[in-house]
């Protein structure tokens, strides 16, 4: 009996230290940066846009590509719930990087516009060989949404590439056992 009552004593033991090493280790995990991609995301537009790891050469330098939008002869647009369900606030910025390929000289240009919970807060255009670096406070934001607009209708615009797209959380708050 007494054999029996040790035995799962050592099994809820073990139980309970698995069940708080993982939780412990979901919430290291929850305070990372976190690329875009990895929330939840929907497209619009005959283009697409998917993740996409690859080395590119922008402004002839060599830069490796997360994600890419095509828009093809139209446009591209995905959009991003970024804030997770049950938190008021949780990342704290947005960093993105991107550009066309250099040897995509015969691209017409494309617009990128980057909008937060519907409102378009950048637009340029760009060429082939040029990039862009941005940084946002998303600080109460729940959707980020990217575009891409090819500015000719009867010619195929170049992918855009973005070597960043990432959402910063807050960092956790300060440990007041120490």
């Amino acid at each position: 009996m007494q054999k029996t009552k040790l035995i799962s004593q050592l099994l809820i033991g073990g139980l309970l230290s698995f069940v708080l090493a993982t939780l412990g280790n979901q919430a290291v995990q929850a305070r990372r940066t976190v690329s875009l991609p990895e929330t939840k995301c929907v497209s619009t537009g005959p283009g697409r846009w998917r993740p996409y790891k690859s080395d590119v050469a922008v402004g002839r330098a060599v830069y490796t590509s997360r994600l890419s939008l095509a828009p093809g002869n139209a446009f591209v647009s995905m959009t991003c719930r970024i804030m997770p369900e049950g938190y008021n606030t949780y990342f704290q910025t947005l960093n993105l990087e991107y550009g066309m390929r250099d040897n995509d000289s015969g691209s017409p240009p494309t617009t990128v516009n980057i909008y937060l919970d519907g409102q378009r807060k950048h637009s340029r255009t760009i060429v082939p060989g040029q990039k862009d670096s941005l940084s946002f406070d998303v600080t109460n934001v729940n959707n980020v949404a990217i575009e891409t607009i090819c500015s000719n209708r009867s010619q195929y615009c170049g992918r855009v590439y973005f070597f960043q797209a990432a959402l910063v959380p807050f960092p956790p708050p300060p440990d007041e056992s120490k």
